[in-house]
């Protein structure tokens, strides 16, 4: 395993933030839609959905690069020319008393790290990105997921025998607790469905981890792709996991961690 950690770098002011930055589109491989630089980017939604038909996976990937002003969007098998849509959102807030940083690493099934960039004070653990590859081909996909737990992270992208080493890269934000309303997580199983919606608390949203784990065994313990993502709405959070006809495939289980802007 391989570990480099990054510095946290400066981010220019925002114009009035906060404000959605919200980019809606589709294509093949590696996409990188413009998206604004103002205040800094804390991960509102991610959802890809193939067209026509479930894949292997071998890239996901929802990634800030304020250099070009873009976000890296993918979702792709091996060879990377399946049509997919995408949406990606960023709630883009005043950058005061929020540090950002990155981790980059390679792992096979599941790691947990620790981040030394934790600030003095009382902060949260926020997303601001992620990127996962495979190192060697596309595979089946069991269990995809990012969380952070006493300034520990865990990552996970593998499928039912989790031997296939990955590169991931994860941009965050610690953000002062002041800032935040409700810090609240949802968890459940899903049968016979890939979408899956639950009530919270009202108000603008922000994901702060999430895990999809496909709960079956042997020839059904992983599994082709479609859909993939979280989408946090002003009432509710919806998360999809999911194949071309889900009701015959495993249950699968969910677990996101959320909070509301301020």
């Amino acid at each position: 395993m391989t570990l480099v950690a990054l510095a946290g770098t400066a981010v220019p002011a925002a114009a009035a933030p906060p404000a959605l930055d919200e980019l809606i589109g589709s294509g093949q491989g590696t996409l990188f839609p413009r998206a604004s630089t103002a205040g800094a980017p804390l991960l509102a939604r991610f959802q890809y959905g193939f067209t026509g038909s479930d894949r292997h996976i071998r890239s996901v990937a929802a990634m800030p690069l304020p250099q070009q002003s873009a976000v890296e969007v993918t979702f792709a098998d091996e060879n990377g020319d399946d049509n997919y849509g995408y949406r990606v959102s960023h709630e883009r807030v005043d950058p005061a008393g929020i540090q950002q940083a990155a981790f980059h690493g390679t792992c096979a099934g599941q790691c947990t790290v620790p981040l030394f960039t934790r600030p003095a004070g009382d902060v949260v653990f926020v997303l601001t990105g992620f990127r996962f590859t495979y190192d060697n081909a596309d595979h089946h996909l069991d269990q995809i997921s990012v969380a952070e737990n006493g300034s520990q992270l865990t990552t996970s992208f593998k499928d039912e025998n989790g031997d296939d080493r990955y590169t991931y890269d994860v941009s965050y934000a610690w953000v002062p607790r002041s800032r935040l309303g409700t810090v609240g997580e949802i968890l459940g199983n899903v049968h016979a469905a890939g979408i899956v919606s639950r009530f919270v608390t009202s108000g603008e949203k922000v994901v702060r981890g999430f895990l999809m784990d496909n709960l079956g065994t042997g020839a059904a313990g992983d599994n082709h792709i479609r859909d993939l993502g979280v989408v946090a709405n002003a009432n509710s959070i919806e998360v999809r996991y999911g194949d071309d006809n889900p009701a015959d495939s495993a249950d699968w289980r969910y677990d996101v961690q959320y909070a509301v802007v301020l």
